[in-house]
């Protein structure tokens, strides 16, 4: 019967440890309620305490090869108030300096004469399934300031490993 007893121990232990996992992407998790600037009704929504079964790094990786402007990130539900949609938990991603994609995905400008008239104030929003990596959804933003971010629980310097998550 002992033997059965620290079996059980053993695995409540184990179950407890696992839970208590330092959250690694805490710094990213979107803080508050906030609508997506230059959108027709996108608000970024917390996730409360979910934990994310795939990291960001590759589609960072993958849309900062893209483009030339900063790539910001943060862990939230895309929520579509004209529709009710909801798209999440996931990463989103915000890509600057971004006019519209392609069809075959790539991003792209349509400065074709020399004069870009792309600037950080246009978006290209991705969407990312935070469990399987599945791409949820895509959209365009506008943020005249340039200045925009979202409103992350830290400061993306927090994350450890090397990938700056601006």
């Amino acid at each position: 019967m002992r033997p059965a007893r620290s079996i059980v121990a053993v695995i409540v232990f184990i179950g407890v440890s696992c839970s208590h996992a330092p959250d690694t992407f805490a710094a990213l998790r979107q803080a508050t309620i906030e609508a997506v600037p230059g959108t027709l009704g996108y608000e970024l929504l917390p996730v409360g305490d979910f934990r994310p079964e795939i990291a960001p790094n590759e589609d960072y990786a993958a849309l900062t090869g893209r483009t030339d402007g900063t790539v910001m990130v943060t862990l939230a539900t895309v929520h579509d108030i004209d529709y009710g949609t909801r798209w999440g938990p996931a990463w989103v991603f915000f890509a600057r300096d971004v006019c519209y994609a392609t069809s075959k995905g790539d991003l792209v400008s349509p400065g074709r004469s020399g004069n870009d008239p792309c600037s950080d104030a246009n978006m290209w929003v991705q969407v990312i399934d935070a469990n399987s990596g599945a791409t949820l959804g895509s959209f365009s933003a506008y943020d005249g300031s340039e200045r925009w971010a979202p409103d992350r629980s830290g400061d993306p310097s927090q994350v450890p490993g090397t990938t700056r998550f601006h």
